[in-house]
């Protein structure tokens, strides 16, 4: 990490704070600028994802990218990146969702690995 900066929610303003304070006080909402020049949003359950491409999400609210480039390295960049679906944007129901396709997607997985074994070990269980 190379720049944070936290966000209070009922003043709806950022400001900035030592690297170490998002992982000493894990309980707020943070923006993070890291060394590769990409954002990530910090939410107080500790979940991270990047920041979309035109804008930064937080608590609902979106905020212009560029007062978090102190850098100006997204000025740098040659194209623009899709905007990424995070978990911030997903609804419980979605989520839940997820988490369902995600246990199927695992059981489907060990089903086979457990099938693959058997075949090249030769077990029978």
């Amino acid at each position: 990490m190379q720049y944070a900066w936290c966000f209070n929610p009922e003043a709806q303003e950022f400001h900035s704070v030592p690297t170490p304070m998002v992982r000493t006080d894990p309980g707020g909402y943070y923006v993070i600028r890291d060394g590769y020049g990409d954002l990530w949003v910090h939410d107080p359950w500790g979940r991270e994802c990047h920041a979309d491409f035109d804008f930064v999400e937080v608590h609902g609210m979106k905020f212009d990218r560029e007062q978090f480039d102190p850098e100006k390295s997204d000025d740098q960049r040659t194209s623009k990146e899709p905007p990424t679906r995070t978990l911030f944007s997903l609804s419980p129901e979605e989520i839940d969702d997820l988490r369902a396709e995600m246990k199927r997607d695992g059981a489907y997985m060990r089903e086979r690995l457990q099938k693959l074994g058997k075949l090249k070990l030769g077990k029978d269980n």
